[in-house]
């Protein structure tokens, strides 16, 4: 029997927001994916959330270097590996990692809960990379970052799903606070969010109304932009060729200036 439920994720979402083409080619196209554009700091952010997850699993910051090396000499991420500035960049992103694991004093810890939550027809896949109950009964989650920057309303969405994460794989008490943490281990910056059980019910609520919204849209049009050089449909895709010319079709050449301005010092 075929699951008439509609699957929504922080990545399904992302991608409706940032080229409904791409969210096209993603989940309704039914054409086979492409292999994702490898490029380094995808490889060592993934890299560094294995290593994390190794660092919280055992305590031992051994461990977490050795998943993070393990990863980085696959053949296939070279562009990160050994030898490369990415590799360094990896491995001073996990050492600031390991300072912040030891900051975190907590009374147990989960590392890369994930589950899915249910409201009508549609099925909420959700995540967190890190979960910590500490003293007096308090709960915390992280969403580690490797970027250079965040967007933080894209921040606070993972968190919000990140605190769903947690109220549900871990029975918290209706009254449980939870303290969700964006932190990134690039910058050190660290963007916080206190959350209630009303909370995660608002956002159980937006999450239906844009799964809704997302199944009714028939108008599928690209809305190009520099993050197309990481598109995995890229080949497919002949719509950021527009962007890249320069010739665009609300610009006539004749309203230009031809000659660049003489610049005059101060």
């Amino acid at each position: 029997m075929s699951d008439a439920r509609f699957w929504l994720s922080y990545t399904k979402i992302a991608s409706f927001d940032r080229c409904r083409k791409q969210y096209w080619f993603r989940y309704l196209s039914g054409l086979p994916k492409p292999g994702d554009p490898m490029n380094p700091a995808g490889i060592v952010g993934t890299g560094v959330h294995r290593a994390m997850k190794a660092l919280s699993d055992t305590g031992e910051a051994i461990d977490g270097a050795r998943a993070l090396e393990t990863y980085l000499r696959m053949p296939a991420h070279e562009i990160a590996g050994p030898g490369t500035e990415a590799y360094v960049t990896a491995f001073g992103l996990f050492e600031h990692g390991c300072e912040a694991h030891a900051e975190i004093l907590s009374e147990d810890r989960w590392a890369e809960l994930s589950t899915y939550i249910h409201h009508r027809n549609v099925a909420i896949s959700t995540k967190v990379d890190r979960a910590d109950l500490l003293a007096g009964g308090r709960w915390q989650i992280i969403d580690w970052k490797t970027g250079r920057s965040d967007r933080d309303d894209d921040t606070d969405q993972q968190l919000d799903l990140g605190h769903l994460t947690l109220r549900t794989v871990l029975h918290l008490p209706r009254e449980a606070g939870v303290t969700a943490i964006a932190w990134n281990l690039r910058t050190g910056h660290r963007r916080v969010r206190a959350l209630e059980r009303r909370d995660a019910a608002a956002t159980v609520n937006l999450l239906g109304g844009i799964a809704r919204r997302m199944q009714t849209t028939t108008d599928f049009r690209a809305t190009p932009s520099g993050g197309c050089a990481f598109c995995e449909w890229r080949q497919q895709c002949d719509d950021a060729d527009y962007i890249e010319s320069g010739d665009y079709d609300w610009l006539d050449p004749e309203d230009l200036v031809d000659e660049e301005p003489e610049l005059t010092g101060p």
